[in-house]
């Protein structure tokens, strides 16, 4: 069982780049600053007790609401990851500091400085006499995520305050969350009881088993209602206690817990932490739920269904899938991950984080997103995710609660692109990541900016030339196309260029890439009487783009003389000498005229002699 909820847990927050906004001075702090770095969620059977110095790192969600969450009336503080799904109101009835991810007086499992402790995917509301304080006195303080607005006063002790990011990307990598505790809450309430369970005089009392398994109990929620004591009985040590809670309507102000004889809700208790991390209260059913009272409640709550409000101080974690309203007088929750795992543990997993360095380091703005693949194996099918991360340094929390012996791929794609800047090949250490029970592995991501020059682009600019012995019956303001092609991000790009025959230059496209190769053709030449166009000349006949160069390309156009074709004469039509004056007749037009005339005298001869003969 613990490996199915292990299997449902991928949990941690990270910020990815959107509007950053400043955040307010502070106004209040925990009392006492932690020492860096700190060592990863303690053991089952250490955990500490009620204290006021941060000492255990946890990435796990602390309090998880599936819709708004409000804090209010003198409520005081949210220690750990706090994920919200809907909007999340601070307004405290008189004023005053809520302070989130670290506490004044808690446990001291806190997520690491500088990784995101508020994540709300709508808006973000503080209250005008309310302010909100993000991982005081933690080194990198924490960050604030929102998918939507931030409005009133933060202090996030040096991180950031991220908005408008959307739901999800706000949530990630916990934006399934409710899926999560509706499957873990599923999976533990199909559990069937080892233990029994009795009501009596206002006492419920729960008697575990023999043996080194999970103690399961199974109540009645409205049974509950008339109880104001908690005792657990023959609980063997050490091992996780799970209490199925059935019911529509949950109501529940306990103000006593014994574990075999011993008082565990006093914070004089040596027992307190080791109590609170071994007790979880599944409420399977109930769509409303009320912890009431003023005392410390013990162990961890899930809730998938309910709309629930606290008035009491909780002590683990706090998982319900509607609204959350803590509205008591100065209570608090304490961040006690559960000893039985899966999305309410500590678990293992990974964290990471971004280096740029370079020579273009300073190139790169701090809210620059890079991402950050993993996948790794779980019973038998292959998970795979994104991390998002910022070129800030910020601490980027992956899944957590994966099984012991987990190996996890990482990989950087889709590099940001930034002016000025050439990525060098990424660093990853490690690379490959194994998971270990009750280990977060801190994985690192080099990336080397090179500077590149400031004006790595240039252009070119075209003009027209003209020879030979036509040239001079070709007009200055004499149009010619060229026609310019070259590619440009692995596309094509054409345009055309007009140039005039008085050489005057034209410039083309400018704030080309270095090193783009730009090809030039002449089309449709102009007609001109008594010109004849040569083959067109380019010098250079390509171009390859400079640095901060502008090219001239000369197009040469040599104009010959058209050759003339003579005008076809009409036989019919005599021709008329140059200045009107008529010649003589030569040749064999004269000689054809005279023929006819010969003949017509000799013909007119041979009739008169006839005629004489006939009258002799």
């Amino acid at each position: 069982m613990r490996t199915a909820i292990a299997a449902a847990s991928a949990t941690g927050l990270a910020l990815i780049g959107a509007v950053a906004l400043g955040a307010a001075p502070a106004t209040a702090a925990p009392a006492a600053t932690a020492a860096a770095p700190m060592p990863f969620c303690p053991p089952s059977g250490e955990m500490p007790g009620i204290g006021n110095v941060p000492a255990y790192t946890d990435s796990n969600v602390a309090v998880f609401a599936g819709g708004d969450y409000l804090a209010t009336g003198t409520s005081a503080e949210s220690e750990g990851l706090l994920l919200v799904e809907g909007n999340a109101r601070f307004d405290k009835a008189n004023g005053g500091v809520f302070n989130v991810g670290t506490v004044g007086v808690g446990s001291g499992i806190v997520p690491p400085g500088g990784s995101t402790m508020l994540a709300v995917g709508g808006d973000i509301t503080v209250g005008p006499t309310t302010s909100v304080h993000v991982g005081a006195n933690l080194d990198g303080g924490g960050a604030v995520a929102a998918g939507g607005a931030a409005n009133g006063s933060f202090d996030t002790n040096g991180a950031t305050l991220t908005v408008d990011l959307g739901r999800a990307a706000a949530m990630a990598p916990n934006e399934d969350f409710q899926s999560i505790v509706d499957d873990t809450s599923a999976s533990l309430g199909a559990s069937p009881a080892t233990g029994t369970t009795d009501i009596a005089f206002g006492r419920v009392t729960f008697t575990g088993t023999a043996g080194d398994a999970m103690q399961v109990f199974e109540v009645d929620g409205a049974a509950l209602a008339t109880t104001f004591e908690v005792f657990f009985e023959s609980i063997p040590a050490d091992v996780p206690i799970l209490i199925n809670v059935t019911g529509s309507d949950v109501s529940f102000a306990p103000n006593y817990f014994s574990l075999n004889g011993e008082r565990v809700d006093a914070f004089s208790s040596p027992n307190f932490g080791n109590a609170a991390s071994r007790i979880l209260w599944n409420v399977t059913d109930a769509t409303s739920l009320l912890i009431g009272g003023s005392s410390q409640f013990m162990g961890s709550v899930l809730a998938p269904m309910a709309t629930t409000e606290v008035t009491a101080s909780t002590n683990g974690r706090m998982h319900v899938g509607g609204d959350l309203t803590y509205s008591g007088l100065g209570n608090e929750h304490h961040n006690y991950p559960w000893t039985g795992g899966g999305s309410l543990g500590c678990g293992g997993g990974f964290s990471a984080a971004k280096l740029v360095t370079g020579s273009g380091a300073t190139l790169v703005p701090g809210d620059t997103v890079f991402t950050l693949a993993y996948d790794y194996e779980l019973d038998g099918r292959t998970v795979t995710g994104t991390l998002p991360l910022r070129a800030d340094g910020t601490v980027a929390n992956g899944p957590q609660g994966l099984p012991d012996g987990t190996v996890v791929h990482l990989d950087e794609i889709d590099l940001p692109t930034i002016p000025g800047v050439q990525w060098g090949p990424a660093t990853i250490s490690p690379e490959v990541v194994t998971i270990a029970a009750g280990e977060v592995v801190h994985v690192t991501v080099t990336n080397t900016a090179n500077a590149t020059a400031p004006n790595a682009v240039g252009g070119f600019s075209v003009s027209k030339a003209l020879g030979g012995e036509a040239s001079a019956l070709v007009p200055d303001d004499t149009a010619y196309t060229v026609q310019y092609r070259y590619e440009l991000d692995g596309e094509p790009v054409t345009g055309t260029l007009t140039v005039r025959a008085d050489g005057v230059a034209v410039d083309g496209p400018e704030g080309l890439p270095v090193g783009t190769v730009v090809e030039f053709t002449e089309i449709d030449l102009p007609e001109i009487d008594g010109v004849e166009w040569g083959t067109p000349v380019f010098s250079p006949d390509t171009v390859t783009i400079a640095d901060g160069a502008s090219t001239l390309v000369t197009v040469t156009n040599t104009a010959t003389d058209a050759p003339v074709v003579p005008t076809p004469i009409d036989p019919a039509t005599p021709e008329t000498p140059k200045g009107g004056a008529d010649l003589a007749s030569t040749g064999v037009q004269a000689l054809v005229p005279a023929l006819v005339a010969a003949l017509l005298v000799a013909a007119g001869i041979t009739a008169v002699v006839v005629r004489r003969r006939r009258t002799a």
